[in-house]
Order: C-alpha cells, then sequence, then structure tokens
C-alpha cells in the first residue's frame, strides 16, 4: 500500500480488514483526515465535481466526513454526499471514534447513504439470489411501507436515503429479477422491473438508478447466468446495447422510467426533507389485500399544487380493486404508463392491474381516456440488438436520478453488500 511507504503503519488500521482489500484507512489519525479532506475539497474546487459518493463510508469516521462536508460547501453548498454505510468489522486506533454507518446516521446529518432496506426489500437479499420479494409477490409490505414514507429503521431524516434496485455491484434489476422468478413470464418480469421503478422514484428520499436500468440492462454470461461483479469484464459485457431502443419493448420501459422522473420533478409532495413533514403529510392505507399497499397525501402536501395524491403498489397476480376518497380522481401513472399528463378519470373504486403501481391526483377537471402514444422508434448507433430480454447486455456506472443532485461514478474493484 503506497501510503505505507510514506509513513510505514500510520495510514491504515494495524490488522484490520473490513474492507475486504487488507488496509482499512486510519481516518480518525489527523493526518490521513487532513489528507482526505484536501482531496476532496481540491476535486470540488479543480473538477467543480457535483457529488461524491464514499465507497464503505462506514470505516471512515463521523468526524472526517462531518469535515469534509463543512469545507466542500463553503464553496460548493449544492455538493451531495452519500456511501455505503454498512457495519464491518475494523480496529481504530484511537478511543471514542464513531464511524459512518446507517445506524450512526444522526451523528452526520448532511450525509446520505444506500438503502439496502428497500433494495432487498423490493427483490431479495443480495446475498440469495433466488430469494423474492415485494415486487415478486414476497417479502414485507410494511418495510416497503416504512421506506415510502423515506423511513427506514436506521433513518431519522428523508434526505439521508438513497432508494434504489441497482448499482453497479450485484446482479442489474432483471437479472436478479430473472434468477428469483425462473417460473415467471418475461412479461411479469418487466412488470416487476417497472413496479421496482415506481416504488423508490416515488418513495420519499433520494431516488438512484443504475445506468441501464432503464432499458432492461442484462450482463448474461457465455456460458449461461449473469455476471454480477462485472468490474474486469470485457465490454461484451458491460456496454450499453443502445439499439435494444430499437425495439417496441424496451422502449416502452425506458418511456415508463422518462414518465416517472417527471412526474416526481413535477411534484414537490415526493421530496419532503424532514420526518415530520412527512408524517404531517402521508397517510398509509389500511385494509388493503395480497400484500397491496396505498398513501393518500395532504392536499398541497410540500407545496404541492395537488389536491391530493394517491399512490396504490399491487405486487400481487391478481388485479385489486381499491376504493378511493370523495371525488374525481384523475390517473397519471399506471401498469403501461406514466407520466405528467392525465390518462382518464375515475370515481369510487379503481382497479389496479396485477403487479403494477398507480398514481393518481384529485382533480376536478374530468378527461377521457387517452390511447398510448407509440413509441418513438430512433435510438442512438451502437452495440448488439438483442430481444431475449432476460439476455439484454447494458451499462455502465450508476446515475442519481432525481431530487438531490448529480452522483459521481466510481468504479468498484471487488464483490460486496
Amino acid at each position: 500500500f503506497c501510503f505505507n511507504k510514506l509513513v510505514p503503519g500510520y495510514f491504515t488500521r494495524p490488522d484490520s480488514n473490513g474492507s475486504g482489500c487488507g488496509n482499512d484507512v486510519a481516518s480518525e489519525r489527523s493526518m490521513v483526515s487532513k489528507y482526505i479532506i484536501d482531496s476532496v475539497t481540491y476535486w470540488a474546487d479543480e473538477y467543480h465535481i457535483d457529488g461524491f459518493r464514499f465507497d464503505l463510508v462506514g470505516l471512515i469516521d463521523t468526524d472526517t466526513i462531518n469535515a469534509v462536508i463543512e469545507e466542500v460547501h463553503k464553496t460548493h453548498p449544492n455538493v451531495i454526499f452519500y456511501g455505503e454505510g454498512w457495519t464491518m468489522s475494523t480496529q481504530v486506533t484511537k478511543q471514542g471514534v464513531t464511524l459512518t454507518t446507517q445506524t450512526n446516521s444522526t451523528k452526520t446529518p448532511e450525509f446520505a447513504f444506500f438503502s439496502d432496506t428497500i433494495r432487498d426489500g423490493m427483490k431479495g437479499s443480495v446475498f440469495n439470489n433466488t430469494e423474492k420479494g415485494y415486487i415478486s409477490g414476497s417479502g414485507s409490505a410494511a418495510t416497503i411501507e416504512q421506506c415510502f414514507l423515506g423511513a427506514p429503521n436506521w433513518c431519522k431524516s428523508p434526505t439521508q436515503t438513497i432508494n434504489y434496485a441497482s448499482c453497479h455491484d450485484n446482479m442489474s434489476l432483471i437479472d436478479r429479477i430473472t434468477m428469483s422468478t425462473e417460473e415467471e413470464t418475461v412479461e411479469d418480469r418487466i412488470r416487476m422491473n417497472n413496479l421496482a421503478a415506481s416504488i423508490y422514484m416515488l418513495s420519499q428520499g433520494v431516488p438512484f438508478m443504475q445506468a441501464g436500468e432503464e432499458m432492461l440492462r442484462s450482463k448474461p454470461l457465455p456460458n449461461g447466468g449473469f455476471d454480477h461483479n462485472s468490474y474486469k469484464s470485457p465490454d461484451s459485457i458491460n456496454s450499453i446495447k443502445w439499439n435494444d431502443l430499437n425495439d417496441a419493448t424496451y422502449m416502452d420501459v425506458y418511456n415508463y422510467y422518462k414518465g416517472l422522473i417527471a412526474f416526481r420533478k413535477a411534484h414537490p409532495a415526493l421530496r419532503m426533507t424532514t420526518a415530520d413533514a412527512v408524517a404531517a403529510n402521508i397517510t398509509v392505507v389500511e385494509g388493503l389485500a395480497n400484500k397491496a399497499t396505498a398513501f393518500q397525501f395532504a392536499a398541497n402536501a410540500n407545496g404541492d399544487s395537488a389536491e391530493s395524491i394517491f399512490v396504490v403498489f399491487n405486487p400481487s397476480k391478481e388485479a385489486l380493486d381499491v376504493t378511493l376518497p370523495e371525488g374525481n380522481w384523475n390517473v397519471y401513472i399506471d401498469a403501461e404508463d406514466a407520466g405528467t399528463k392525465a390518462l382518464r378519470s375515475v370515481e369510487g373504486t379503481v382497479n389496479v392491474a396485477p403487479i403494477s403501481a398507480m398514481v393518481l391526483i384529485r382533480e376536478d377537471a374530468i378527461v377521457e381516456e387517452t390511447q398510448p402514444t407509440e413509441p418513438a422508434t430512433d435510438a442512438a448507433n451502437g452495440g448488439d440488438n438483442g430481444l431475449n430480454i432476460p439476455a439484454i447486455v447494458a451499462g455502465v456506472a450508476a446515475a442519481a436520478a432525481a431530487a438531490a443532485g448529480v452522483a459521481a461514478v466510481v468504479i468498484k474493484k471487488r464483490n460486496k453488500k
């Protein structure tokens, strides 16, 4: 480790391997902390980086992280900071050191953490690729409700939870779904993919998506199965296959993601910044069957123009009738379409399709049902055109998908949580 050649035994914690690399950085030592602070500040100043993602930030002390944020925000107040707050075994070199883990989130109020709670709740544990989650009809509706409210059990503020279904580590979303639902049709797997996107895009907190997830990124291996750790794999595995968008199946998913992002950006009610605001403005609807869950937003929540928003998630393979509050409700998101244009009006009861989300807004204007627009067929050049959904290849890195800014991309070198 090159730093140990500068000052032998100083930059790392002796006999600690929480990182899996054998060289846990001793951030609690004053000159190591200064080096980290100075480096991040230099990158923000010199390269105008909008956000920093810390790999295994649970190995870095909270004092260093807070000092980094304070220093950068002096001249770049909108830069975002987030990382992997997993709790790992490491031997710090000083007494009284607090590490930047999820469970210590209150110690770093301006730092956000990847939420494995919503990730595993939606699709099953990343350590068991055949385990099912909420989107495939298993798992806990209560977990999804907590995460929708921006309140997983380790988090006190919605601004500190990074909600996601896939990133550069582990399997891509469609591959993970395929591994755990071999008995299901391709169509139902795509519904599960879109349901997952709906959940993390509409939840309180910071939504995050992997590049290519919006076009069913897949990483099939030549001899079967899928690549779950492709940092050393060739372009044939990692490149984005833009020509897939020439096929309507892929383009439909792309347009669905595009509509979800547009809807989120149009509605401040989905971007509250305190737990108190969430508690005052969102009510969990009780009594739904088959693990379905629903939420009603108060009028003009967080300055939103909507009189009220009503969100339903139905992971079941059966359609679900949901009783609506009084008034005319316009559907903006359903199993097929998402966006900022009302699709149709309903009153009294609405039928939610199997394995899908539905979002409605209470409005006076009544709209006639519209036919879906034909998807565009032009796509960027490059890549191969593969039409077998479980075997689509695409993707690089990761990108933040809304409210809080743009995330920096970091290349990983190992497989871990």
